[in-house]
């Protein structure tokens, strides 16, 4: 994706009040929010039909090893 803006992008987007330039920022913010939770929703999916995931007792395990360890070297 080209990371450039618009020529004709720019001339409405200075036609704007203060006000509706608000609400096409937050309306902007939240597509990007939105792509970005898709996508990583997609990796997320990925992950787990390629087996990439880790099972709760694993991680239970390295949490409670990490625990172990934070412990030992606060003393």
């Amino acid at each position: 994706m080209d990371k450039v803006i618009d020529k004709e992008l720019i001339s409405h987007l200075l036609r704007l009040e203060n006000n509706q330039q608000e609400k096409v920022l937050a309306y902007m913010k939240d597509l990007l929010i939105q792509d970005e939770m898709n996508k990583r929703t997609d990796e997320s999916e990925m992950a787990i039909s390629e087996g990439r995931t880790k099972s709760f007792d694993q991680f239970n395990r390295g949490f409670e090893q990490w625990k172990a360890n934070k412990r030992a070297s606060m003393k």
